[in-house]
């Protein structure tokens, strides 16, 4: 180190910079490359990887490449799990394999720093710093930007007496990795939600497995009860952002369908939702929503065709193909509510 600094010149400090960019984008690739090989290792397969807004995801037996961005996270690696026994299944790899990726090659970097001489050894220097700081903000238990880390969850998943964690986690990984295969929400077996605690929505494993049962409950069409879930969802102190957001987004769906009422609609479209709404238009959900607020509230038909047109494109590129029945199904709801809606305007006395 004494050697580096006192060879440190313009050229070394430039580099090293620009070697910060890079290595924290690869950094950021062998974090969920990680992931990947030690659920390998742990019985998982495959289902999708993504970095940024970049996707690879199996469908049909076939890697495709799609957009989809989860807000909070900058990449993921999602598997399918093993089948669990005694009420548990491999943890503690998957969870860890980023962090140890980067915690790996950050030490390799840091070995070549002391080898080589300025300025490259600035080079692999800036690989070594992003490794550490990748591996200790994903190993310690954190929230970022309201979504538990890797550390947080193997916390959460750990002990031994947290069996409806494991249970939620392993459920909601499997059902991620059935709706990439073309599997709907609504044929989940119902017994997956018997241990539901919606006493413990603050939990978030608890809290994903809700939002799992809403889509369940909306693909089957219980518009009600699908309210009432997303409501108790919103209503529960210290639940994550990502799932407040949701939910808002799928009240303010369900406002307009059902009552239309101008102040409530205008009470749950704020501008931190509308920002989180901008910020996840490429879902096909987002498109409906905006589709049913274009059609049924601002009643503006040349909106509604760009959004309509929108969510056709959204639903051509999904990484989820089971969710793409259902969300047509819903954009047919909306059509039926407004053509029933225009009858009953015109058949109003005057």
């Amino acid at each position: 180190m004494d050697r580096f600094l006192a060879e440190l010149d313009f050229f070394s400090i430039a580099l090293f910079l620009l070697a910060m960019v890079i290595f924290y984008n690869l950094h950021l690739i062998l974090h969920e490359a990680g992931h990947l090989i030690m659920g390998k290792l742990s019985g998982y397969s495959f289902v999708s990887f993504r970095v940024y807004h970049l996707m690879l995801v199996r469908q049909n037996g076939k890697l495709v490449r799609r957009k989809f961005t989860v807000v909070g996270t900058a990449g993921q690696c999602l598997m399918s799990p093993p089948e669990m026994k005694n009420g548990t299944f491999p943890l503690v790899l998957y969870n860890l394999g980023g962090a140890l990726m980067n915690f790996l090659f950050g030490g390799l970097c840091l070995w070549l720093f002391f080898l080589l001489p300025a300025p490259w050894s600035a080079v692999f220097l800036a690989s070594a710093v992003i490794g550490v700081f990748f591996g200790l903000v994903n190993i310690i238990p954190l929230k970022i930007d309201g979504v538990p880390n890797d550390g947080y969850n193997l916390f959460l998943l750990g002990s031994e007496r947290n069996t409806a964690a494991r249970q939620a986690f392993w459920l909601v990984l499997r059902a991620n990795a059935l709706l990439a295969s073309g599997v709907r929400a609504r044929d989940f077996p119902d017994s997956w939600f018997d241990g539901l605690d919606l006493g413990n929505l603050a939990d978030p494993m608890t809290a994903n497995l809700a939002a799992m049962r809403y889509n369940y409950l909306l693909d089957k069409g219980e518009l009600p009860e699908a309210r009432a879930l997303a409501q108790t969802l919103l209503d529960t102190p210290n639940l994550l952002q990502i799932f407040k957001n949701e939910m808002s987004c799928e009240l303010l769906f369900l406002e307009l369908v059902f009552e239309c009422r101008t102040e409530e609609i205008e009470r749950l479209y704020t501008a931190d939702l509308k920002a989180y709404i901008k910020a996840t238009s490429a879902h096909a959900a987002r498109q409906r929503l905006l589709y049913a607020y274009a059609r049924l509230f601002l009643q503006d038909a040349a909106l509604a065709e760009t959004h309509l047109k929108l969510f056709q494109e959204a639903c051509s590129k999904s990484a989820s193909l089971g969710e793409i029945p259902g969300e047509q199904e819903l954009i047919a709801t909306i059509d039926q509510v407004a053509t029933q809606r225009t009858k009953d305007l015109s058949a109003a006395p005057i």
